[in-house]
């Protein structure tokens, strides 16, 4: 009978660098060519690292938008990067470019908070989503509508498009995620993922914060919190793994304690485990790599507080977890020596996943 090397025997995980901030920033992505990390910031401004060299080096901000960037996503073949605020607005500049000069503009893209961009697997159709319950198609060359799709009733915080580009899905705020086919903009099927919502003195608790799928499109991955209350939110951090073509469910991992709350991005690697970011209360949080069908991690980061993003490299190997500064609760929080009170940022984390050698 063959033996199973246990993934803690074959993977090890090493921090290479700390990129740090001067403001708080989202998500910090990888450009496709690898050379780039890039993330949006709360100050309205896309902030860029060089980190082809051995020392990540932070590029010229671009500016422009209005309030707070979190949607990040790129255009491989025109070199783009398309960046989205709470305020409605998509931009696309060229990434490569010395002096990046915004392409094309769409004001009024979302009346609102856009929470998500991601590009096809053909790079032809950019897909947002956002505050105002609509998920929307636009073509990556020059930000013309392609589809507006309606279904909703929740703020939708999260999209992802299938591998094999044949489709696209969507999850909202009240634990349901929508499978829409790209050529008719029907919803064509819904996962019940209503076990990641709860309503609680007259709050909304929960929803789906995270999609992805195994990267041969046989998986689906949906994160976010098994919510106990409201206010206050604790909540189990959750992940559910569907069979994409069955639509049945195959496995519940439950992944922190309590104060952990949220799964906010999940990924599923080749070699069957998922590697998932977690963040609750202030101070708490993880970076957590865990076998679909086991109980416990192989691998767990808890040094970052608050880390709320993680981006793969092209490479496969490295990562990077974007977190928050510690001690950023402002309750009881002292004045500086210049008697202002300090603003947080947001460390980003670079690792290197390595497979282990004998």
């Amino acid at each position: 009978m063959q033996t199973v090397t246990p993934l803690a025997d074959r993977f090890s995980t090493e921090q290479i660098h700390l990129v740090e901030s001067d403001r708080q920033v989202n998500a910090a992505r990888f450009s496709p060519c690898g050379e780039f990390l890039v993330a949006g910031g709360f100050e309205g401004e896309v902030r860029r690292w060089n980190i082809a060299g051995k020392t990540p080096e932070e590029l010229p901000k671009l500016e422009g938008h209005h309030a707070w960037v979190e949607g990040i996503a790129f255009e491989a073949s025109r070199n783009l990067l398309f960046s989205a605020d709470s305020w409605g607005e998509i931009r696309a500049w060229n990434y490569r470019d010395e002096k990046p000069a915004t392409q094309w503009t769409i004001a009024d893209a979302h009346d609102g908070w856009i929470r998500r961009l991601v590009v096809s697997p053909n790079g032809k159709l950019l897909a947002s989503c956002g505050q105002d319950q609509r998920v929307k198609l636009w073509h990556t060359a020059d930000g013309k509508p392609v589809r507006n799709l309606t279904g909703h009733d929740q703020d939708v915080f999260c999209i992802a498009f299938h591998p094999g580009g044949k489709c696209l899905l969507s999850g909202d705020a009240r634990g349901i995620v929508k499978q829409w086919d790209l050529a008719s903009g029907e919803c064509t099927r819904s996962f019940d993922a209503s076990l990641l919502y709860l309503y609680h003195r007259i709050q909304d608790v929960g929803g789906v914060r995270a999609l992805s799928f195994s990267p041969d499109g046989s998986l689906l991955a949906v994160g976010g919190t098994k919510p106990k209350n409201g206010g206050t939110v604790q909540g189990i951090p959750t992940l559910l793994v569907y069979d994409f073509e069955s639509g049945d469910l195959q496995h519940t991992l439950e992944l922190g304690a309590a104060n952990d709350c949220y799964v906010h991005e999940a990924h599923l690697h080749p070699a069957g485990f998922a590697m998932v970011v977690t963040c609750g209360t202030p101070g708490t949080g993880q970076l957590r790599f865990q076998q679909l069908d086991a109980q416990e991690p192989f691998f767990q980061f808890k040094k970052a507080s608050n880390p709320h993003s993680l981006s793969l490299h092209p490479d496969g190997t490295t990562l990077a977890l974007t977190a928050t500064n510690k001690g950023s609760n402002g309750n009881g929080r002292r004045l500086g020596k210049d008697g202002e009170y300090a603003g947080n940022t947001s460390p980003v984390y670079v690792f290197e996943l390595k497979v282990k050698e004998g």
